[in-house]
């Protein structure tokens, strides 16, 4: 029994200090650029966005201080497929980590039993009836000893795409929100044309009742009448136009939110601030703050450890299985000495010819570890570049603001004077056309830039991570 106990712990020693094949992982080195903002004008002067620098927050939609785009958000991470199904791959990749980690341990098992049998004399050879008791039950345990590291590469795997579902989750949580904000901006840059058509045409109505005035007193010939109809008709249709983008982006909301009976009030975009630019920091820290690049290392730490278990295969196994026990034909005496059992079994396997299978095994683990990499830089520099996008929509739709505000305010007033003019008879139908004309499109352009310059916002923010952080630092 002693001998027995001694190659048990020899052999588990030699598992414990077993060796590990395969490469042990190692972050990729990228040639990262030193900033982000070459391509920014260094114009750019000394108050702009980019230097009111803020903490990146969580819930970092409540900067735009709009309650409707508060409860938006709540209602899309409580309710959206998408994040529900990344939250039930994490079960899965977490029962799959559990399965590859039982493989370290050995296994155990009770098994008992109890038979009564009888014989009569005819179907006895002795010609004696007779009845028979048989008792028996025994422990067991097997156990495959981790010699090169299979197992312990499968558990690094596994461990790896777990971690990697976390990431994924984190990552469609983060696009989630990113695209209810944006849907959010699109929608209120619609309400906000759709105020500037209400107000155009009530000014073209206006405007319609002078020439009409004029007609009547002899003044203008019907020219005018029909020019004035025209564009009536013509601003009536670009505001139908813009209801109905407003209800597809309504019905979007309503996919992201899962309340597919969404209805939103129409919203003043002009009350919803520019938030501060947060902090780009360096493009090296998009390997830490962004959890798609996070989950797209993961799965090359994945990839990379099953290289491990592919070439564990080529060695040869060491399995060990063992049972003790006792049997006995009488239940008073089925704990006797007498009546004990055991076995211990030392199994090896060394394969010799799988017809190519364990190198096409190797191959297969190596051509997806080279896809993972190639995966993940891709991922990287995708980050690298949405951050500097974002940074040179932020900067320009902010220029491009200050420009048309001084549009919006110039042409307003030539509008108005225009129509002054032309009802003292100074100027021409045409001038005041003219003057409509860009007065109405100068709002228009001023309210896509504003809903594009918030968006912009929330595209710098999701690129650059949106707060979010691994569950481990929150």
């Amino acid at each position: 029994m002693t001998k027995r106990i001694h190659v048990f712990l020899a052999l588990s020693v030699i598992g414990l200090s077993a060796c590990t094949v395969g490469p042990d992982y190692e972050r990729p080195q990228l040639d990262l650029p030193g900033q982000y903002n070459a391509d920014v004008p260094q114009s750019t002067s000394a108050d702009a966005p980019f230097k009111n620098k803020v903490v990146i927050q969580q819930d970092w939609w409540t900067l735009f201080n709009d309650p409707e785009l508060d409860k938006l958000e709540a209602l899309a991470l409580a309710n959206n497929a998408d994040l529900q199904i990344a939250i039930a791959r994490i079960a899965q990749a977490q029962g799959l980590a559990l399965q590859a980690g039982a493989a370290q341990y050995p296994s155990l098992s009770l098994e008992g039993s109890g038979t009564r049998a009888s014989q009569g004399a005819a179907a006895s050879s002795s010609g004696i009836a007779y009845l028979d008791n048989n008792y028996q039950g025994s422990a067991g345990f097997s156990y495959e000893i981790d010699l090169w590291g299979k197992v312990r590469r499968s558990v690094e795997s596994a461990d790896a795409t777990l971690k990697a579902s976390i990431f994924d989750r984190d990552s469609v949580r983060l696009v989630l929100e990113g695209s209810v904000a944006k849907a959010y901006m699109n929608l209120r840059a619609l309400d906000a044309q759709i105020k500037v058509t209400a107000n155009s045409i009530q000014t073209r109505r206006d405007t319609l009742r002078i020439a009409q005035a004029k007609l009547d007193g002899g003044l203008v010939s019907p020219l005018d009448i029909n020019q004035a109809q025209a564009t009536l008709s013509n601003i009536q249709a670009v505001q139908s136009e813009l209801v109905r983008q407003r209800a597809i982006a309504q019905n979007q909301l309503a996919v992201l939110t899962g309340k597919l009976d969404l209805k939103i009030p129409a919203g003043d975009l002009e009350t919803m601030p520019v938030p501060p630019v947060p902090p780009v920091g360096m493009p090296s820290e998009l390997l830490e703050t962004r959890p798609d690049v996070r989950k797209a290392e993961q799965q090359l730490v994945a990839a990379n450890a099953q290289i491990g278990v592919a070439k564990a295969k080529f060695f040869p196994s060491f399995s060990l299985s063992g049972l003790y026990g006792a049997q006995s034909v009488g239940f008073t005496n089925f704990l006797s000495a007498g009546g004990s059992v055991w076995a211990a079994t030392l199994g090896a396997m060394q394969p010799l010819f799988t017809g190519g299978l364990l190198t096409g095994q190797l191959d297969t683990a190596k051509g997806k570890q080279q896809e993972a990499l190639a995966n993940y830089i891709k991922t990287v520099r995708v980050a690298f570049a949405e951050v500097g996008d974002a940074m040179v929509s932020v900067e320009q739709t902010r220029e491009t603001e200050a420009h048309l505000s001084l549009q919006v305010a110039a042409s307003t007033k030539a509008q108005r004077i225009s129509i002054l003019r032309y009802q003292g008879g100074y100027v021409d139908y045409l001038t005041v056309l003219e003057a409509q004309r860009v007065a109405n499109e100068a709002s228009l352009a001023y309210a896509r830039n504003r809903g594009s310059q918030l968006q912009a916002s929330v595209d710098l923010f999701r690129s650059l991570g949106g707060g979010w952080q691994p569950e481990s630092k929150r």
